[in-house]
């Protein structure tokens, strides 16, 4: 680092401005290096040693400039520690453009705290954010982690967007008898192989790499960038041996964890059992079993040691009355055991935009516990952590996965469910009582399903429903509105509005075509895109809108009928005017037919969606007679 630093010492003459500062920076780095770059990786060297199968120790050292305020995000430190993780030693040294040091951190200069979604937790974050008004700024970063334990390891994470590397490189030594297992994701890099004292030396290295753009909307950042994930073969965690090779292996390992995990009291057996006694079907028994654990249950992560993998017992839930997802899903597991239905707990890395795990690589990449009930005539999935979801519907946050079941015989992935359009739905019908003067009462039927679905939306309160109207069905700003019916989100919406027409122009009235706006985002500009573009879930959104039009007035202009299409989505609208009724009734249809939009259909995709804003636009006009 010395060295480093005076070698821009004796290349820097800086003066106060801006201008200069940015000459300068052009004379040290290439242009290679600075295109679309607002920080620079200039060195990095991270090391990995296994000392065992339950201990290691991970060292950093990286010299990062930032060149400009856009890429402040990287002047950060953020770090994490648990009962498996220790930070160690940490020196931080902040230079000038010139090389002088400007500032310098020690661990105990770090802001900490304990952090996470748990009641209890031991995991502490270590951060500190370093600020300055001139650029470029220079951060070396040293510091040591101890690893008790090697369920994880760290990832070679070679680079993120809008940041060049000029040297970077990771090492992991391992006794090679026990060895290392390693796949290259998003990038094609394999490591030089060494052999030192009876140990395995990995080495990846990479030089001057160019930055490259970040891409609003694609996959998950690990899922996206380019990294190297290792993992072991045997390991240990609090003393539980296990072992990684298979798929299978690991999961006789996760079952071991849950031995005797799943035992209910003689009272509690019998009380499901009355729960369930007049149900037609298993399914029908799951259902009530299901419904009983919403209605009783809560979600409270307590993530101590061991815990943050382990389930809590189904008789510590049961009297509790609240639980994480695997002592949720542990309980449930229970529960049904208790009225004679199989099932299994699955691991799973959830939410809409990762990839799932890779079947020819087995790795704990898992951040979540779901239950899978294979039942005669088909398999349920259940979610058992929400209050809210539909029985036997996961939705985006665990369809499209691979989940890893825990079986007698130890791990089988298993794919999820598949996204289906058809399974997140929204359908309107309303009626808009239209008066002379603009206002009206509309009465509108709502039916939704999957991720258009709240079962909490009757028992919201009154600005929580009108965000849920407004922002996620689309509705037009109410007055005034009341909302009656069932949980099973089948809902009948009365609405008042002062101001039902878009505008009024003398003697003429100017609608929009229906009441909900079937679209209303804006979709990222991305000209030459790359990655392909992820929404929450494919859908289905339908309405019927029926203007019962004031006496004295008539319908004057109606727009063409619509069809728009694309390879993932379709939409159309048609517009009539029923003169014996002397009502305008307008029925549309909005598809999107597949969550994840390949890259090469970007643009039409957009185009698509911006035609479904824009018919939003047209406007159906009445007159006075």
């Amino acid at each position: 680092m010395k060295l480093f630093i005076l070698y821009i010492f004796s290349l820097l003459v800086l003066t106060e401005t801006s201008a200069q500062q940015s000459a300068i920076v052009k004379e040290i780095i290439p242009l290679s290096l600075r295109q679309n770059a607002h920080a620079i990786v200039q060195e990095s060297n991270e090391l990995f040693e296994i000392k065992s199968k339950s201990k290691a120790y991970y060292s950093v050292h990286q010299v990062i400039t930032v060149l400009d305020e856009q890429g402040k995000d990287y002047l950060r430190f953020i770090e994490y520690s648990d009962k498996f993780h220790q930070l160690q030693d940490v020196e931080i040294r902040m230079f000038d453009a010139q090389g002088n040091q400007q500032k310098k951190y020690s661990k105990k200069d770090l802001i900490s705290f304990y952090a996470g979604d748990g009641l209890v937790t031991d995991t502490r974050l270590y951060v500190q954010q370093f600020s300055t008004s001139v650029y470029p700024v220079t951060v070396q970063f040293d510091y040591q982690v101890k690893y008790d334990g090697l369920l994880h390891m760290p990832s070679y994470d070679i680079q993120q967007p809008l940041m060049s590397v000029k040297s970077s490189s990771f090492t992991c030594i391992v006794d090679e008898n026990a060895d290392i297992r390693y796949r290259a994701q998003n990038v094609n890099l394999l490591p030089e192989v060494s052999f030192q004292k009876g140990n395995k030396v990995y080495k990846w290295s990479v030089q001057n790499l160019p930055a490259f753009l970040y891409e609003e909307g694609g996959i998950s950042a690990e899922s996206s960038y380019p990294r190297i994930l290792i993992a072991p073969n045997a390991f240990e965690l609090d003393g539980y041996d296990g072992n990684m090779s298979s798929w299978e292996k690991f999961g006789e390992w996760y079952r071991k964890l849950a031995t005797n995990m799943d035992k209910l009291p003689a009272d509690r057996v019998q009380f499901l059992n009355n729960l369930v006694r007049n149900a037609d079907s298993d399914k029908d028994k799951a259902r009530l079993i299901y419904e009983y654990l919403q209605q009783n249950f809560r979600y409270v992560s307590i993530q101590l040691g061991i815990g943050g993998y382990k389930p809590f017992s189904a008789s510590f839930v049961d009297d509790k009355k609240y639980g994480d997802c695997k002592a949720l899903s542990n309980y449930m597991q229970a529960c049904l055991a208790a009225i004679g239905i199989k099932s299994y707990q699955a691991l799973i890395n959830a939410t809409y935009n990762k990839k799932p795990v890779e079947p020819s690589f087995p790795f704990q990449g898992f951040n979540h516990v779901i239950l899978c009930v294979p039942l005669n005539k088909d398999t349920t999935w259940l979610e058992c952590t929400s209050n809210t979801s539909e029985f036997g519907v996961l939705g985006s946050f665990t369809e499209n996965r691979n989940a890893l079941l825990i079986t007698e015989e130890g791990g089988k992935l298993t794919a999820t469910p598949r996204s289906k359009s058809s399974s997140n739905t929204q359908t309107t019908h309303a009626i808009i009582h239209l008066n002379e003067d603009g206002s009206g009462q509309i009465n509108t039927h709502l039916v939704t399903t999957g991720s258009y679905h709240s079962s909490s939306f009757l028992t919201d309160k009154k600005d929580d429903q009108k965000n849920y109207l407004v922002i996620q069905s689309g509705f037009l700003l109410p007055d005034n509105f009341d909302v009656k019916g069932n949980k099973n989100g089948v809902y009948d919406v009365a609405l008042e509005m002062e101001k039902v027409p878009d505008f009024v122009a003398g003697s003429k009235m100017f609608l929009h075509p229906r009441i909900t706006q079937l679209w209303r985002a804006s979709l990222p500009v991305s000209d030459n895109r790359t990655k392909d573009f992820y929404f929450q879930d494919p859908f289905i959104k339908s309405d019927t809108t029926e203007y019962l039009l004031p006496a004295g007035y008539i319908m004057e202009a109606l727009p063409p009928a619509k069809n728009f299409n694309f390879d993932y989505g379709n939409f159309q609208a048609a517009y009539n005017y029923d003169a014996g009724a002397n009502k305008i009734i307008t029925v549309s249809r909005l598809e999107l037919t597949r969550h994840i939009i390949p890259a090469d259909k970007y643009k039409s995709m957009t185009r698509f969606f911006n035609n479904v804003r824009a018919e939003f636009g047209e406007k159906l006009v009445i007159k006075r007679k």
